[in-house]
Formats: structure tokens, C-alpha cells, sequence
């Protein structure tokens, strides 16, 4: 059997990096081919508006046409969110040739367009991902949330969580002690603005004349000026360097903005964090809680209560450490991908 992963990104796309790419080994008894709909070239940044970017766009659009026409009915189909972005409905195709899709979603890629700005988008578009879940033939889906949506138009679901690999996520021994507090983070310029609700409770150590440091990989350095007088470092992310640097964070955290695609996230920061041993404090959305499995991690959502979390994490380092351990046990056992690759296997044998 001949299977098309059809990513919305390449490998530079952590998105299809952990959804798609890492499980290929895992996939070599079958003949997989993979056509991202962005390539290489393509930077979160680019302008769509110029003629330059138009262009760009439409060689990418013409391509995924033509790839899409050359699938046959034998081929089993595995696409990222939609197969075209912004363009209308085409699944149509897939239901006249009798072609069967598997449709993946780790984020709420429905609240693009439902709750998109532009009220022609809204138009055109806000049943489309619908539409996409109800024609295929399997969801798989990365959060209760995205579940809890998909359930609504489709019957046959299956929930694997975004997860990591084992042999890449080292153990390296932890001190119980440390002489600073790392408060750290990882993450995407579009994130980083998540982290400036906390900058109150930052202060607030400083104030107290803890010692501290504030350890941000990936942060949109356009926001440091928000940061002023706070002990801040900034780590460009790395592929090659980012679990190093996780490793030196006393307390991992995920603050997120209540809203309804937030909720569709698949907690993968605090999945980092636990994998590397450090005990986790998030927003209490359903995603992150589940992944805490009653562990001992904590959650906050106000001011008052992310300064509570943090000072019982700093004050408590033994106790908290303890709970790293723990959750290294939790990440093995449910959000690896030596423990979920045999549900994209089953899901395939049963095609």
C-alpha cells in the first residue's frame, strides 16, 4: 500500500516534524511519500500581498493540484488540517475517485476561519474543516478538545497526543538544589506574547530580592523591551541545543490566553519539559491538565495564583524535583513515540 502524507510544512514546521516526519521509521513497510504544501523556501514572516509572495503562493497551490490529481484510488491519504489553505472545499475529489483520507489535527485549525477576522473568510470558509472531518475516512486528533469537535461530524476517531522521541530526549541527573531559580520557557515568536501577563509576578520576585533568572528559548526578542530590569536571558532555539537548555530550567511553565484555539493545543511545551525531568506549572486548559495525570504539577491562571505556584516551586525544590522524575515515567509511558507508534500502525493495517 502506497501512502501520501500530505504535511502542511516541511521538516522546518515543528507541527509536521512531530506529527508526520519523526514516525517515518516506524512506517517502512510501507511505500510513503511525503509532499508538504509549504517547502523549504517558506518563512512564517513572508507577505502574501506583494506580487513576490502571490507569486510564491500560487506555484505552491498549482503543485498541490497536481499532486492531488495524480493520487489513486489504491493510495491511502494522510493530510495535515486541509489540502489546499484558503481555498474552498476540495475534498470532493477524494469522494468521487472513492479515494480514503486520513485527516490529522494538533491545533484548532477550524478557528482560522470561523473566527477569522475578515468577515468574507468567515463567509466562505468556516464549515470547510467540517466538511473535511465528515468525508474522512479516520480523524486523529491531538487534544480532548479537537476530539471533543471532530466527534461532532465523525465517527471514527482516534486521539494521539503530539509526542516525543526517547532516544532523543536524554536523561541527565538533576540537582536537588540550586543555587538560582530558573523560570523557564520555550517556544515561537507568535507565543511568546503569552508571556507578558506575567511580568507583574516577575517583578514581584525581584522586589523580593529572590535569585532568579528567566530563561526564554525561542522568545520574540521584539518583546525583551517589555522586560526591563528583570534578570532575562534569551536562548535562540536550536534543534540541536534546546533539550541542553531545558535541562537548566528549575520549573518549566505555559502560560496561555483562555481562548477557543488555545483550548485545541496539545500541551507539547509541558511534554518537553516532563520529558526532561522538570516539574511544570500551566494554564489550566483541558490538554494540560490531562497531560499532568495527577502528578503533582501545578496550574494557575490569575497573578496571584502564578506567583503562588511559582514561589511554592522555588521554595520546595526537593519535592519538586521529585515530580520531574515522575513525570519522565508519564512522557515514556503516553506521549512518546515508542509508545504511540503502534496507533498509526493499527489505524493503517485496518485500511
Amino acid at each position: 500500500m502506497v501512502i501520501k502524507f500530505f504535511p502542511k510544512y516541511t521538516k522546518k514546521g515543528a507541527s509536521s516534524r512531530y506529527r508526520i516526519y519523526q514516525y517515518q521509521s516506524y512506517f517502512k513497510k510501507y511505500n510513503c511519500k511525503i509532499y508538504p504544501f509549504f517547502d523549504s523556501d517558506y518563512k512564517p514572516a513572508i507577505s502574501y500581498r506583494n506580487l513576490k509572495g502571490l507569486s510564491y503562493l500560487s506555484k505552491l497551490y498549482i503543485k498541490k493540484i497536481i499532486q492531488i490529481l495524480l493520487i489513486k484510488r489504491k493510495d491511502l491519504v494522510f493530510v495535515q488540517y486541509e489540502f489546499t489553505p484558503f481555498l474552498p472545499y476540495n475534498t470532493f475529489f477524494f469522494m468521487f475517485f472513492k479515494i480514503r483520507y486520513i485527516v490529522d489535527f494538533d491545533d484548532a485549525a477550524f478557528h482560522d476561519y470561523d473566527q477569522h477576522k475578515n468577515a468574507i473568510v468567515r463567509t466562505l470558509f468556516q464549515h470547510k474543516i467540517e466538511k473535511v472531518i465528515k468525508n474522512a475516512s479516520h480523524v486523529i486528533t491531538g487534544s480532548p478538545y479537537l476530539t471533543a469537535y471532530a466527534t461532532k461530524y465523525n465517527n471514527n476517531i482516534t486521539e494521539i497526543p503530539t509526542s516525543i522521541d526517547l532516544k532523543k530526549y536524554y536523561i541527565k541527573e538533576q540537582k536537588l538544589m540550586e543555587d538560582k531559580f530558573v523560570i523557564g520557557w520555550i517556544g515561537s515568536s507568535t507565543t511568546s506574547k503569552n508571556l507578558l501577563d506575567l511580568i507583574p509576578v516577575f517583578n514581584r520576585f525581584m522586589q523580593e530580592g529572590i535569585n532568579f533568572e528567566l530563561r526564554f528559548i525561542g522568545f520574540d526578542k521584539k518583546l525583551s523591551k517589555n522586560f526591563v530590569g528583570l534578570p532575562i536571558s534569551i536562548i535562540d532555539w536550536s534543534e540541536a541545543t534546546e533539550l541542553l537548555e531545558i535541562h537548566k530550567f528549575s520549573v518549566g511553565i505555559m502560560p496561555l490566553e483562555k481562548n477557543q484555539f488555545n483550548n485545541g493545543k496539545c500541551a507539547f511545551k509541558l511534554i518537553q519539559y516532563m520529558a526532561c525531568l522538570q516539574p511544570t506549572i500551566s494554564t489550566p486548559l483541558e490538554a494540560n491538565v490531562k497531560v499532568d495525570k495527577g502528578n503533582g504539577n501545578l496550574f494557575a491562571s490569575t497573578e496571584d495564583e502564578w506567583y503562588s505556584a511559582l514561589k511554592e516551586v522555588q521554595l520546595d525544590p526537593i519535592k519538586f524535583r521529585g515530580i520531574g522524575l515522575k513525570n519522565r515515567k508519564i512522557i515514556e509511558d503516553f506521549y512518546s513515540i515508542q509508545a504511540n507508534s503502534e496507533s498509526y500502525l493499527n489505524l493503517f493495517k485496518n485500511f
